[in-house]
């Protein structure tokens, strides 16, 4: 029986090996702690090309129909030198990728003897199975991605500061960015969950994660949403960026302290012209089993959220 377990199953080893990496991968903290520890030093830094804007801004929204366009736009009004890209290559998730290449790293993982040292012995005489480039190359490799896809277009149109918005990004998205960018600033937006799903509602086809989980019914969209307010509000209490309701922008509280935080005038939101967007049919009201399907699912952080 024993045997016939561990066929189906797999060694008691590799399943405890299994666990602990899915209990590592679940938090970039960490990783991002251990490969700066070991790998870069003051030297290591100072070594590596600085990036074209030290201060990108990014704005990240808990889910569609928030008004995080509006924003974009609001940031951009009053800053000819800015641009910020909307939602770039956004089912790519190029971003999200890129920081989940960081989870593996540990206190010893890679191990020490992975990479390649500056010795004139011939390598083709050694065991090279396993044989990195230092790392790093790998967190220049990291910036010079975004720098390529972001700044370098930025900067050809004119901008010498960019930025973006997105509506998927969390916590440990907003850990790897300023990783790569410590001066970054980082503005967060919620809205009142029943209202930002009355409005998506009309489209149920958008990817929180693409090809595996679109966004479809009032469940879904709560979870979603409750998520990423969960972790904008772990990112405010340890002093990153800023929170703003939807509600509330146009507050002249709310825009000077936007203002303050970004280092220009923001305009006040009477003054930015009425667009169409993608979605411009009246809007139903929710049915019962709608509204008690996103009320679970939001649960009490909307209610700590005061919605």
């Amino acid at each position: 029986m024993k045997s016939i377990g561990r066929a189906i199953l797999g060694p008691r080893r590799s399943r405890m090996t299994s666990r602990g990496a899915r209990d590592q991968a679940a938090r970039l903290e960490r990783q991002l702690d251990a490969f700066d520890s070991r790998f870069l030093t003051g030297a290591a830094l100072q070594t590596s090309s600085g990036p074209l804007c030290e201060n990108p801004v990014f704005i990240l929204s808990a889910g569609w129909r928030s008004g995080s366009t509006l924003l974009q736009r609001m940031v951009m009004a009053n800053n000819p030198s800015i641009i910020v890209w909307g939602e770039p290559y956004d089912i790519a998730s190029p971003i999200q990728t890129l920081a989940d290449q960081l989870r593996p790293f540990s206190a010893d993982w890679p191990r020490s003897g992975y990479f390649v040292e500056p010795r004139g012995s011939d390598l083709s005489n050694e065991w090279v199975a396993n044989l990195y480039p230092p790392a790093q190359a790998f967190r220049t490799a990291h910036l010079a991605y975004l720098e390529t896809l972001f700044a370098a277009p930025a900067e050809a149109l004119g901008r010498s500061h960019w930025g973006l918005k997105e509506v998927r990004l969390g916590s440990d998205h907003v850990r790897y960015l300023r990783w790569l960018y410590p001066k970054a600033k980082f503005v967060f937006l919620i809205r009142n969950p029943l209202d930002a799903y009355r409005s998506y509602r009309g489209r149920l086809t958008w990817f929180a994660d693409w090809p595996n989980h679109v966004v479809a019914t009032p469940h879904s969209f709560g979870r979603h949403w409750r998520r990423l307010c969960n972790e904008f509000l772990e990112m405010r209490d340890q002093n990153v960026g800023v929170l703003l309701h939807y509600e509330r922008l146009g507050d002249d509280a709310t825009l000077s302290s936007l203002s303050d935080y970004l280092g220009w005038a923001v305009p006040r939101l009477q003054e930015m012209a009425r667009l169409k967007g993608w979605n411009s049919k009246e809007e139903k009201p929710l049915g019962a089993i709608e509204k008690a399907m996103l009320r679970r699912a939001v649960g009490s952080t909307a209610r700590a959220l005061g919605y």
